[in-house]
């Protein structure tokens, strides 16, 4: 994902009608340092109840508390939770340094 690209996120209503999208292109060191966090703690295809409330709290967090965790859990898929995630996690590890050696030579 090229920098500067917005991550969207989109909740929507009961009927599936769309709500509103909210939309931010900058990730501060903060948003990414959880989303590394909170991924290393999801292993195969399912998350937990209390991963779930943590991804709640990041997602509220990152854009702003113009929402709700209740928003989300009513408003939205783990799918398109997971997909903001993942977003935040890719732009945090494109932007670590590359480590030319990793190993010392001779190990």
């Amino acid at each position: 994902m090229p920098l500067g690209t917005p991550i969207q996120f989109t909740l929507y209503g009961e009927n599936d009608e769309e709500i509103k999208t909210y939309s931010r292109a900058r990730v501060p060191v903060m948003f990414a340092e959880r989303a590394i966090e909170l991924s290393a703690t999801i292993t195969g295809d399912s998350i937990g109840q209390e991963q779930l409330m943590v991804l709640y709290q990041l997602i509220v967090d990152f854009y702003g508390g113009q929402f709700t965790p209740e928003d989300l859990h009513k408003g939205s898929t783990e799918v398109e939770l997971l997909t903001v995630l993942r977003a935040i996690y890719t732009r945090a590890i494109e932007l670590m340094p590359i480590r030319l050696n990793p190993t010392p030579p001779g190990i």
